[in-house]
């Protein structure tokens, strides 16, 4: 299947240029449309067998309603965006082709992205499964599936609580009114590593983590539970009760890692 030609829309920055780069690599032809490129996205409907939705989360939906009529059911229509059950669905109901939602599990800027996780949510057809995991598998990704429903349950966990609970730190300390200069004179590594996060997130791209927290359905669920054990771990401490705090945090790491007795 050498003679592919792959069209990825929004293949000009971020996971779909990285996309577009791992493709090249082994030897397909890609082309790529954004903004201001001559081609568009009729151009690569015409042009490509597999077509590549790599778009912000916000625009995801109006692209895949402007391509999907396009393709045929011999084509592949895929995604790369990091909520998967509405995508999927709009793909569905949009396209006659084949759909898979894909999700890497890391950012453009790896530099070797050998033993990074992907995950893939088949939803219409079999003919372009495997030639997609065998691309990610030559290049030593760990390839898993998943339901769409799964897969934005666990990232309401790995990325909406994670990014929430980064944003949340980031504002208290903009509210201690300590400044960097001296925080980073007091900083251990760990520290350092979480203050390169919090920057990361409230600097280089703040609506892709905002995009994520509020388009995940499960994201408040997730932190209904955070506040809650804010709120327990709080009292406990608040209370003067080392003992209490004590059992709490036995409790919670039996649960995560299993008990020390087993």
């Amino acid at each position: 299947m050498k003679n592919i030609k792959v069209g990825i829309i929004g293949g000009t920055n971020g996971m779909g240029k990285w996309f577009a780069g791992l493709l090249k690599k082994e030897g397909y032809t890609v082309h790529v449309c954004g903004r201001k490129t001559k081609l568009g996205i009729s151009d690569l409907a015409k042009l490509c067998e597999v077509i590549v939705v790599a778009v912000p989360i916000s625009a995801t939906a109006d692209i895949i309603r402007k391509v999907g009529p396009m393709l045929n059911k011999d084509m592949l229509l895929m995604d790369l965006t990091s909520l998967k059950k509405e995508p999927v669905k709009m793909m569905l109901a949009n396209s006659q082709a084949e759909v898979i939602g894909c999700h890497p599990l890391f950012g453009h800027q790896v530099k070797d992205s050998s033993g990074q996780n992907v995950i893939l949510c088949p939803a219409r057809g079999k003919k372009w499964l495997n030639w997609l995991k065998a691309v990610f598998k030559k290049n030593k990704l760990a390839v898993w599936e998943a339901t769409p429903e799964k897969h934005d349950k666990m990232m309401a966990v790995i990325q909406a609580l994670n990014h929430f609970n980064t944003i949340t730190l980031g504002m208290a300390l903009a509210r201690t009114n300590v400044t960097l200069a001296d925080i980073n004179k007091f900083s251990t590594p760990i520290f350092r590593t979480k203050l390169d996060i919090i920057r990361k997130v409230f600097v280089e791209s703040p609506e892709l983590y905002l995009d994520i927290i509020t388009g995940n359905p499960q994201t408040g669920k997730m932190l209904d539970i955070y506040e809650k054990a804010l709120k327990d771990i709080r009292s406990k401490i608040k209370s003067g009760n080392k003992t209490e705090s004590k059992k709490a945090i036995k409790k919670t790491a039996e649960k995560l890692y299993g008990s020390k007795d087993k």
